[in-house]
């Protein structure tokens, strides 16, 4: 499979040094990244199961924090009226649940910004709308990766959520997530129907993997290098400056599979056509 990195003039030095940026998800253009709507912090049936299992250490726990106070009551009293209350304690927890579930969405958010970074890239390489959006208004230029290469794949174990490529599904309602299933995939590539036209996959790593880091607000620029012989072509935006091309053009050499391509105004359509360079 082939897929497509947009970028802009300014990004010039992924090509230089051969490092690309994955990119923390609160520094995304699109704001509901990797924020499935909460539904809950468990299954009914995990609830029960976990007040069935803990309920009598729970309230032995409970008792203990009130020290010498307890002594003043009998404590099998208290301990009995406790235990009384044993089936309303999952209707309790989730009256408490939502004002629990806003601050852990924050925490969530921020663990993620911290710990992890996303590559897109696209399935197609003549979108006007991706061209314009994210290589500085046709002024950048689009990498053409070999996604069958290793460095898309580095699971550390069939369980492991990092490390592979994942196409994005587009659903018109945001989904919700029960927070004790984090194997649910909507947590990684689920976003809004109104994004399909980017025909995204995208590969998550865990930052401290990263080759390079550079300081940067609101968060650090984690970068990652990948090989030449991933790179398959080099296409050139139809408004590049002279600069820019020759730039690109003395660091082709260094990409052994790689063609160098050139984007055009289409004659007959509202579109791109992309030819073999000719300097």
């Amino acid at each position: 499979m082939i897929l497509y990195k947009y970028l802009s003039p300014a990004r010039l030095d992924v090509l230089a040094q051969r490092n690309v940026r994955f990119t923390q998800p609160g520094d995304f253009n699109d704001p509901f990244e990797f924020r499935p709507k909460i539904q809950a912090a468990a299954s009914e049936q995990e609830v029960r199961t976990y007040v069935e299992e803990n309920f009598e250490r729970l309230v032995e726990l409970e008792l203990a924090k009130y020290g010498a106070l307890i002594q003043l009551f009998p404590r099998e009293k208290l301990k009995e009226l406790l235990l009384s209350q044993k089936a309303r304690l999952p209707e309790l927890f989730r009256l408490l649940e939502s004002g629990m579930l806003d601050k852990v969405s924050f925490s969530i958010d921020q663990a993620l910004n911290q710990n992890i970074g996303v590559l897109c890239l696209s399935e197609v390489r003549d979108s006007i709308l991706m061209w314009g959006h994210y290589t500085d208004n046709h002024r950048g230029f689009v990498i053409e990766f070999d996604s069958n290469h290793s460095f898309f794949s580095n699971r550390r174990s069939e369980q492991d959520e990092f490390g592979f490529l994942r196409r994005v599904d587009y659903q018109r309602k945001r989904p919700s997530v029960i927070l004790s299933d984090t194997s649910s995939p909507v947590w990684f590539q689920t976003k809004s129907e109104q994004w399909a036209y980017e025909k995204e996959w995208r590969i998550v790593r865990v930052l401290s993997e990263a080759g390079c880091r550079i300081n940067a607000s609101p968060f650090p620029v984690c970068l990652f290098e990948f090989p030449a012989e991933a790179v398959l072509e080099i296409i050139i935006g139809l408004r590049a400056t002279p600069s820019l091309i020759q730039e690109i053009k003395s660091l082709a050499p260094g990409f052994p599979r790689a063609g160098l391509l050139k984007a055009h105004e289409d004659q007959f359509d509202y579109g791109l056509a992309i030819d073999k360079f000719v300097d």
